[in-house]
């Protein structure tokens, strides 16, 4: 995709404002979030100048801004402590309280969790593109998932079989990785005279 001056006009009306809330939930500054989700813009604006097809701007500018924003964390930490100096003389409404408890708990997690969240729960980003744009290979997702299950069914496999589809792809999975080796050896039984 091309990022011309139309795609860039419905980006702004569109993701813009949902993207520099997200990244300001992961990173715990707003203005931060802006300059990343600006900088990520242009940075898309000056590759598709080059020739560079950028598929899905959102993403690209997701995955930029958050490692703009990932790497600004020493800004982070010092415009905390200004603010933290000067809060007395803010002006502005007061966040609500879903606000302030949702900030709580996001600050909890760690971090490549709250980026998970933030982007699966907030932008509705599908798994796919949740890995995509933090780069996660979801072979230790699959992984963990595998062992939290296995810790809460009390280590019983039979947890993997509660429904019909289950049992089924468990069956499927044990054909294809056992059928070369039945193919084989009655390939073999064949070939003897």
């Amino acid at each position: 995709m091309r990022v011309d001056e139309v795609a860039l006009r419905e980006f702004l009306h569109t993701s813009y404002p949902r993207l520099v809330a997200a990244i300001a939930l992961v990173c715990g500054s707003r203005p931060v979030a802006e300059d990343a989700v600006q900088e990520a813009l242009l940075r898309a604006w000056e590759r598709s100048e080059k020739g560079d097809e950028i598929d899905s701007l959102e993403g690209w500018v997701t995955t930029v801004g958050l490692n703009l924003a990932r790497s600004g964390l020493r800004r982070i930490r010092t415009e905390r402590r200004a603010r933290a100096r000067l809060a007395g003389s803010a002006v502005g409404q007061p966040p609500s309280a879903d606000r302030i408890d949702v900030d709580r708990a996001l600050a909890t997690l760690p971090r490549r969790q709250r980026e998970v969240v933030v982007l699966r729960y907030y932008l509705q980003f599908d798994t796919h593109e949740v890995a995509t744009v933090l780069g996660l290979v979801l072979g230790n997702l699959i992984e963990q998932s595998l062992r939290r299950s296995l810790v809460i069914s009390d280590g019983s496999w039979t947890i993997f079989v509660t429904r019909p589809i289950c049992l089924i792809l468990l069956v499927l999975v044990t054909l294809s990785v056992v059928y070369p080796f039945i193919a084989e050896y009655v390939g073999s039984k064949k070939a003897r005279p």
